[in-house]
């Protein structure tokens, strides 16, 4: 089975997100952006696998007075009608800022997405996991800050 994921990064904080690629893991072929500015969002970019998608991208924020990285997670594996999708965002230090969010439309085939928003300050991490009925081909967005 093949796997092809599209993804974009959108930052509604003030603070330029760099990636830390000795952090992250399994970016595979997917290219993960470097840099992604403020109040910005990253161009849309694809990512693929043959059995699986399964990325961890650390992203620093530049210029905070305490160090603060962003975590995104993918993983999609399996087939219709068992297909898993697990995605989550964490930050730490904790918690993840209000109006941040995470949303995939691998779940539902690519009709509607699948939310997860921060909507206190008390939230540890976002996540979405699912298994069921969903395709190996899908879009994930992961929005920092409201």
């Amino acid at each position: 089975m093949s796997f092809v994921q599209t993804f974009q990064i959108v930052n509604n904080s003030t603070y330029t997100l760099y990636l830390d690629r000795i952090g992250s893991t399994n970016l595979g072929d997917g290219e993960w952006p470097a840099t992604v500015a403020g109040n910005s969002k990253s161009p849309t970019f694809k990512q693929t696998g043959s059995s699986d998608i399964n990325p961890t991208a650390v992203y620093n924020f530049q210029g905070t007075h305490i160090p603060i990285n962003a975590y995104l997670h993918f993983y999609c594996v399996g087939v219709d009608p068992a297909l898993h999708v697990n995605m989550t965002m964490q930050f730490s230090p904790p918690p993840v800022s209000i109006g941040s969010s995470i949303s995939e439309d691998n779940t539902d085939n690519g009709h509607s997405y699948t939310t997860d928003t921060a909507t206190t300050d008390h939230v540890p991490i976002l996540r979405i996991s699912t298994t069921g009925n969903g395709s190996s081909r899908g879009n994930a967005i992961f929005t920092i800050g409201p």
